[in-house]
């Protein structure tokens, strides 16, 4: 590992790989040092400005890039082999939401960087979020009690064209709404909770013509008895993206536009606002903590691998449940409690 600046290749130069960039550029100690997309036109409009070399070919980027670590941001199908890649080339990696899109694929990713040596991190990047952040230790704290049931819901645009085209493929996305939005929404039930999703009853929805599924709805039970919803929709409702986690003598809202809320005594009270640019502010703490734990630091806080297979193994039982019309075991996919 470099002594210096802590370098970082890029692999995939769409908008979240875009935004990774952006948010290193407030990161002290971190350095973009290379981008790489299959397309070259696309890596090369994304290192241009920033003068970082570009490639197409991911093995020639972490074979001559002196890097330290890579962001895997391609298409959830190919986290697999670049992640296996990197960790062979003895770079830490941090791999985008979903993990991948299978149980197994994660726990080969998982044993391939462990064979390595190298840190396998996750990006859910709300566990970043400042907002989040306190609504979890507003729940951890069990001052107004455990929580006795939580709800998510969440809307996003998936007509066709609304997005690159890989996310209506279900062979790379591996899924539709579910795995790529759901999974945030699935994170925050299991992360506020501190407890695994154990059950799902669910249903899902798709349009004609489209490969994956667009809207759903689940019964979550968790690994502590807790019961909790998700509901995703993206036929014209405006964005929202809310949680609320009820506990014993109050409500927490967290809301993606508004900020937090505790609700008590039928009153509502906003703990903090929502930040205009809290993408960035998650990005670069993500990241930041990604670096330090990289280098050793045993109190950087960064997502674990094994964390991240518990969120596609429930994203995959919200599939499961819907196509077989009953309620699905998680633990069955072998994720870890």
């Amino acid at each position: 590992m470099s002594r210096g600046a802590f370098r970082v290749g890029v692999i995939g130069a769409g908008g979240v790989g875009a935004a990774h960039v952006a948010a290193a550029e407030d990161a002290p100690g971190v350095k973009i040092a290379a981008v790489c997309d299959v397309d070259a036109s696309t890596a090369l409009a994304l290192a241009g400005p920033a003068g970082l070399p570009s490639f197409t070919d991911h093995r020639s980027m972490l074979s001559t890039a002196g890097l330290d670590a890579v962001i895997v941001a391609a298409p959830h199908a190919l986290h697999l082999p670049l992640v296996a890649d990197a960790a062979a080339a003895g770079l830490h990696v941090l791999v985008e939401k979903p993990m991948a899109t299978t149980v197994e694929d994660c726990t080969r990713m998982i044993d391939a960087c462990d064979a390595a040596g190298v840190l396998l991190a996750v990006a859910h990047v709300i566990h970043f979020d400042p907002v989040a952040e306190e609504a979890r230790r507003i729940v951890a704290s069990g001052e107004f009690g455990p929580p006795v049931l939580v709800t998510h819901r969440r809307s996003a645009h998936y007509e066709p064209g609304s997005r690159p085209s890989w996310f209506f493929d279900r062979h790379l996305a591996g899924g539709g709404i579910v795995l790529n939005v759901g999974t945030h929404g699935l994170d925050r039930v299991q992360w506020f909770t501190g407890s695994a999703v154990r059950r799902v009853t669910a249903v899902a929805r798709g349009r004609p013509g489209l490969q994956v599924e667009t809207d759903a709805l689940a019964l979550l039970e968790l690994a502590d008895g807790t019961p909790a919803t998700l509901a995703l929709t993206s036929r014209g409702a405006p964005y929202f993206d809310e949680t609320e986690v009820v506990m014993d003598t109050a409500t927490l809202r967290i809301s993606g536009t508004e900020g937090l809320f505790l609700q008590r005594d039928g009153r509502s009270t906003r703990r903090l606002e929502a930040c205009s640019e809290r993408q960035r502010v998650a990005l670069r703490a993500q990241l930041r903590g990604f670096a330090a734990a990289a280098r050793g630091d045993a109190d950087a806080a960064y997502v674990d691998a094994a964390y991240g297979r518990s969120v596609v193994a429930a994203a995959l039982a919200v599939y499961e449940s819907a196509s077989l019309g009953d309620r699905v075991d998680v633990l069955a996919h072998g994720a870890a409690a």
